[in-house]
């Protein structure tokens, strides 16, 4: 089919370190103040790491860039270990001055490092605590892994739930089509990654999408967010889609893929589809697509148990004020004079 321009066109198209640099409010940003609020903002942008961001990311690579892509960035060793000594020699090697070898560092620092990612914290005692550290598997060996290679490292039985997860998403009747190879023939078009910012009110904001398929000849633009979870089913993706406020992303990603279509002659006559988001268990293998029916509202909405949900502009507006200014306490707090209690009220 002979396509007059393509959405990757109208994207930023920037490298991704560029992107990530950029001081553009993000939807993973929006939804960290969200948790922390005003309390939290100097923890806003500490970098977060967990086993299901790591499958993720490798799920990605391999979906998105093939083999050469995940090669790239990722290492594969075979080492046998549990989540809590991954976390704990992850915390060791992110020191700002890592030991060269695991058998350097005191049993006090690993003792430290294990209990800050929560694996016996409630033993005082460092030298018990380092021992069952020990127990948790070849500890030494991936922490020298670890400390010795720029690429994310993957244990065997890691890189085996990556590759059943990418094998479920291709050929479950359910999303094979999404992640099928385009056909030259076919109106239909795949995009992976693709950037956008745009300037709201006053507020810079930045998404990189999954997935964008295009449908040239019905004018339609699909938008995908892939989503991996070790502690959530397919079938419970909805409590995730809370907890992690996806109802963001989702509202935000669309706006702001939307606003550069509609800067585009050619592409301000698409319709662009309610955000849907397609989640894979490693252990279940089940994937599931669902659909935010609401991605397009504006304002504030109502979860189904009573509590009001912002809209993301309300957020960033919000967030960049603070960001900017450092206000010393919250909106609505007199710093100066009296603050009303308001968090009773008499009974009716």
């Amino acid at each position: 089919m002979n396509i007059v321009k393509e959405l990757k066109d109208i994207a930023w198209n920037v490298p991704e370190p560029v992107y990530r640099e950029d001081p553009a409010l993000s939807y993973s940003t929006l939804s960290t103040y969200e948790s922390l609020g005003f309390n939290g903002l100097d923890r806003l942008f500490e970098k977060k790491e967990s086993l299901s961001l790591t499958l993720g990311s490798a799920v990605d690579a391999i979906i998105t860039g093939g083999s050469d892509e995940f090669n790239s960035r990722f290492i594969v060793r075979d080492i046998k270990i549990t989540d809590s000594g991954i976390a704990t020699c992850k915390i060791l090697a992110s020191m700002p001055q890592p030991y060269a070898t695991f058998s350097e560092i005191p049993e006090r620092i690993v003792s430290q490092a294990a209990k800050e990612a929560e694996f016996w914290k409630a033993d005082k005692w460092d030298n018990v605590r380092y021992k069952k550290i020990l127990e948790t598997g070849d500890v030494a060996d991936y922490y020298n892994s670890l400390i010795n290679s720029d690429k994310t490292l993957l244990t065997t039985a890691n890189y085996e739930d990556v590759i059943a997860m990418v094998k479920a998403l291709r050929e479950s009747t359910s999303t094979c089509g999404y992640f099928a190879e385009d056909d030259e023939l076919s109106p239909i078009r795949r995009y992976y990654q693709l950037k956008f910012r745009a300037k709201v009110d006053g507020v810079a904001y930045r998404n990189m999408a999954d997935l964008l398929i295009v449908d040239y000849e019905k004018k339609k633009v699909y938008p995908i967010d892939l989503k991996t979870s070790l502690g959530c089913t397919e079938w419970d993706f909805q409590d995730n889609f809370k907890h992690w406020h996806y109802y963001i992303q989702a509202r935000l990603y669309w706006r702001l893929i939307r606003i550069n279509m509609d800067n585009d002659p050619y592409f301000k006559d698409f319709s662009l589809e309610d955000y849907r988001f397609i989640i894979v268990n490693p252990k279940t293998l089940t994937p599931l697509v669902w659909e935010f029916p609401l991605t397009k509202e504006y304002g504030t909405l109502v979860d189904d148990e009573g509590k009001e949900i912002r809209d993301p502009y309300e957020i960033g507006k919000e967030l960049r004020g603070y960001l900017n200014l450092r206000p010393a306490v919250p909106n609505g707090i007199n710093k100066d004079g009296i603050n009303i209690i308001t968090c009773l009220k008499k009974k009716d």
